[in-house]
């Protein structure tokens, strides 16, 4: 008989995903930076640097979904990941926010710690988000630490936005570079704490989902059965494009988000007020999208949740505002993005069902591996999109408001996320047919076969 999950452990499930993000935080605000102005490695070396690191960022999920599959070391398959892990992708990660050598040896060296550091912590957060299905098939339950998840995540990002820079700051004191490096190795020590915390607790749940403990046989899935989970599984496929369309809307609002308020509604000094409150919406999301989805189901959440998102950047795009209306409107709006962000992992976990029941075969480490694909992609894809917004204004830095410019930076920051997400938003609808009780029959007849 399944063991129904501890309080302690469903409340504290999203605690690594806090300490995750205030690590990986100083990569998403400041790696470009460091490299410029603190490595200071000149700028054919940085375009390079990022090219190479983009490209290893994306083939990396895959590739740490298929050795999370295939591992299945003593501590459990998934759990184990949260012990091994964290402390070797944090010594990397102090590599790629180090200054070590000449500029070409210094650029080696960052590469090196980009690229080790990203497949180990791939595997290791592919790892515990495995945990929301492998520990319990109550739906309930999922939801519950998924939604918790999301809380988690945004607290990680409101205490960066604190206390990221001032610590960068207080440490690089006559020697700005060491700043960096030091602020990395105090939130890589508090993301080890708070993985190493869960693993501690999980121990009771260490093999749930999985068909053996180390050290017994266990029948391997190839890359080839792997990758036709995501073939014959038209729920992961319109989840992964609807979350790709609803993270590369939000990737572009952010980049256009300066420009923005320096040129649309000249007040540039607020942009801080307004990220910092994205990131407490989305916290508020992730708090009442819990009642919401097991109430009337996550699919039926996240579409009327995203929706919500896109009527506010319609309004935005239609109706005149200063910022004050602006935020006002965005803030309301952007709890559309905050409630999909928290049920994310518990509509994945659904996938995982969904492959076993039509395959047989249960690839769970695959398929949460996926979860983090569409935010790399979308990380790819808002550069393009983004340049295309200013190009297409004949933008200058500094150029005076014209216009042309004002269109087109309200229409990138409004208008274009608006159509991305709807368009995800007809994958979610047409593809992701999953619902509370369709789940029920699927673990039902997975039970059954296996009895």
């Amino acid at each position: 008989m399944e063991t129904r999950l501890k309080k302690s452990i469903i409340n504290l499930y999203g605690l690594p995903s806090f300490g995750f993000q205030l690590f990986v935080n100083m990569e998403v605000f400041y790696f470009a930076a460091f490299l410029t102005d603190f490595a200071k490695l000149p700028m054919a070396l940085v375009g390079t640097v990022l090219m190479i690191t983009s490209i290893f960022d994306i083939l990396w999920v895959p590739t740490a979904g298929v050795l999370l599959e295939k591992s299945n070391m003593k501590w459990g398959k998934y759990r184990s990941w949260l012990l091994v892990g964290p402390p070797f992708a944090a010594l990397f990660f102090i590599l790629q926010f180090s200054k070590i050598g000449s500029p070409t040896t210094n650029a080696i060296i960052i590469t090196i710690g980009f690229v080790v550091s990203h497949l180990i912590w791939n595997i290791f957060y592919a790892g515990h988000v495995a945990l929301n299905s492998s520990m319990t098939t109550v739906r309930e339950e999922r939801i519950a630490m998924s939604t918790n998840r999301g809380m988690f995540n945004s607290l990680g990002a409101i205490a960066f936005s604190l206390i990221g820079m001032p610590m960068i700051l207080a440490l690089g004191k006559g020697n700005p570079a060491m700043g960096y490096t030091l602020t990395v190795v105090i939130t890589g020590a508090v993301m080890i704490a708070c993985y190493y915390a869960l693993f501690f607790m999980t121990k009771d749940y260490a093999f749930h989902g999985t068909s053996v403990q180390s050290g017994k046989t266990e029948e391997k899935m190839s890359i080839g059965e792997m990758l036709k989970q995501i073939v014959v599984n038209p729920p992961l496929i319109g989840l992964m494009l609807g979350e790709l369309g609803r993270y590369l809307g939000r990737f572009v609002i952010f980049g256009l988000a300066f420009y923005y308020f320096k040129y649309v509604v000249n007040n540039l000094a607020i942009i801080a007020v307004f990220m910092t409150g994205l990131n407490v919406v989305t916290f508020v999301g992730a708090l009442i999208a819990n009642p919401l989805a097991k109430k009337f189901g996550e699919r039926n959440t996240y579409i009327l949740s995203l929706s919500l998102f896109i009527i506010g950047l319609l309004a935005v795009w239609a109706l005149p505002m200063n910022y004050v209306s602006f935020m006002i409107v965005m803030f309301i709006a952007y709890l559309g993005y905050g409630m999909p962000d928290a049920l994310g992992v518990s509509m994945y976990s659904s996938t995982v069902d969904y492959g076993e029941w039509k395959t047989g075969k249960n690839a769970r480490g695959f398929i949460m591996s996926l979860i983090s694909f569409p935010i790399k992609t979308a990380i790819l894809v808002r550069s393009v999109v983004i340049t295309a917004v200013l190009a297409g204004a004949g933008y200058v830095a500094n150029m005076k408001a014209t216009p042309e410019l004002i269109s087109s930076v309200k229409n990138g920051l409004t208008l274009v996320p608006a159509v991305i997400m709807l368009v995800g938003l007809l994958f979610i609808i047409l593809l992701y047919k999953i619902t509370p009780q369709s789940l029920v029959k699927m673990q039902s007849e997975i039970a059954a076969r296996k009895a």
